[in-house]
């Protein structure tokens, strides 16, 4: 009989719109609810080894943000901060938590002007975490597990389309983005827990690619994750089952800045082809449980210029100027800007890269230099014959599947958004190529401080620490 324990519990954490503030009291533009946001919480014991695995309907947050809600519910637990783990599906129409940020858009307004209103907010969002740790330790049981492969093509693609005289296109378009060839990965990873007379107790499913259909609209959701939630938890009697996002850096689903119901067909999509492999999974070991997690230094690319400030400066106010006599500008520094936004949003795109550049040359000027290497902690968890290799960076998905293809594990989770925000993380030839991800998102203050971007070298790095950590 197996040693191993499991205990899982799902539960509610749809924020209360306030009035004037929106979702959680703190995103004035979301004030309606499609669909509730949940959260699953799994915890696994084995000899006195105990860990505790949150995977939730949020966009996410900063690593020292993300640090501070572990180490909260760990303290309620009376465990320790690095056996709670954190994911999140990043979907872009949660809303800011309250203490957040980040909303998914980096043109979304976070206001708190009712402070008793967030407090209010932040206290039911932690204790509703806190609350579903007891309960699943309470529940704790022996187990058996299955896991599998399902795979799921038609609603995800690389977004980084090449550009025939260089550089890449943001493709915010499905039927365009598949045109360029270049790899997603349609691998949905599974993992079932039943009881020892077979009856499930609920499940884990993984998946590459960004819940971004409703991204920028003023309704609360989980996006796909949602109705691929529902298919799979129907298919295991109801059970909970917990959504863990891939790593899709650089992948997003058929429809961006789309609606309620195409978010629903892509959920539809993914859920139907996880709901049928649920049928062919295989035991698996369930002996022994060991997590483990190494801290590295990715290097960062050289500080700026200031001759390289003042041009990027330019470019961008010189952008701005185009956008006054044509409204549906787009491209600004070899970075095209979403078309479905209207002018003035992405204005403040382009604000948020001169804030930055701004900020850069001020150090510049007073002799300063941005730290040459950014700290990131990378983790593994080894369940029995199953692997998951967590990462808070949004990594490109190629580096995910050669994570897969190194793991020892017959079965591998590719976890991203996990333990926090850290941001996109590109292979050296997509840092070549520059684009949004590799470059203009770090050009922006939302992390905190400023920081560089991350150098070539540092996929690999990423790659070879998750394989030695699971090992």
């Amino acid at each position: 009989m197996s040693s191993l324990r499991v205990g899982i519990v799902g539960f509610d954490i749809t924020p209360r719109i306030h009035a004037q503030q929106g979702a959680w009291g703190t995103t004035p533009s979301m004030t309606e609810i499609d669909m509730p946001l949940l959260a699953r919480c799994i915890a696994l014991a084995h000899e006195g080894k105990r860990l505790v695995w949150f995977g939730s309907d949020l966009v996410g947050e900063t690593v020292a943000g993300t640090d501070a809600l572990r180490e909260e519910v760990a303290h309620a637990v009376g465990l320790k901060p690095k056996q709670v783990i954190w994911s999140t599906s990043q979907t872009h129409s949660s809303g800011a938590v309250p203490g957040s940020r980040l909303t998914g858009s980096s043109t979304t307004e976070v206001r708190a002007g009712d402070a008793q209103f967030v407090a209010d907010e932040r206290a039911r969002f932690i204790e509703a975490y806190q609350e579903a740790a007891r309960q699943a330790i309470d529940a704790l049981q022996p187990c058996r597990i299955l896991a599998g492969r399902g795979f799921c093509d038609s609603m995800s693609y690389n977004s980084r389309l090449p550009m025939p005289a260089g550089g890449v296109k943001f493709s915010r378009h499905h039927a365009e983005g598949l045109q360029s060839g270049k790899f997603f990965d349609p691998t949905i990873g599974l993992v079932r827990f039943d009881d020892q007379r077979g009856r499930p107790l609920g499940a884990i499913f993984n998946f590459c690619c960004h819940p971004a259909t409703m991204i920028e609209d003023s309704m609360i959701s989980p996006d796909w994750v949602g109705t691929a939630r529902q298919y799979v938890e129907d298919a295991i009697d109801g059970a909970p089952a917990m959504f863990v996002q891939g790593f899709c850096g650089d992948v997003n689903c058929h429809h961006i800045f789309g609606t309620p119901q195409q978010a629903r067909r892509n959920g539809e999509r993914l859920g139907k082809a996880a709901a049928e492999a649920m049928t062919r999974l295989i035991s698996a070991r369930t002996e022994p449980l060991d997590f483990r997690f190494r801290t590295v230094e990715l290097p960062c690319r050289p500080m700026y210029t200031r001759p390289e400030i003042e041009q990027q400066l330019a470019a961008r106010h010189a952008f701005i100027e185009e956008l006054s006599h044509d409204p549906t500008a787009t491209w600004v520094a070899g970075i095209n800007l979403p078309e479905q936004l209207p002018a003035e949003k992405r204005i403040a795109l382009v604000q948020l890269h001169v804030d930055y550049l701004e900020e850069i040359g001020r150090r510049l000027a007073d002799g300063q230099h941005l730290a040459a290497s950014l700290p990131i902690t990378l983790g593994a968890i080894r369940i029995g014959d199953i692997g998951a290799a967590l990462s808070p960076g949004e990594n490109f998905t190629s580096t995910g599947q050669k994570v897969r293809m190194r793991s020892p594990f017959s079965h591998t989770l590719v976890c991203g958004d996990t333990n926090g925000l850290f941001g996109y993380l590109g292979t050296d030839d997509e840092i070549d190529r520059g684009g949004y991800e590799t470059d203009s998102f770090w050009k922006m203050l939302t992390f905190g401080d400023a920081r560089l971007a991350p150098a070539k070298g540092s996929a690999d790095l990423v790659i070879n620490t998750l394989v030695e950590l699971l090992v």
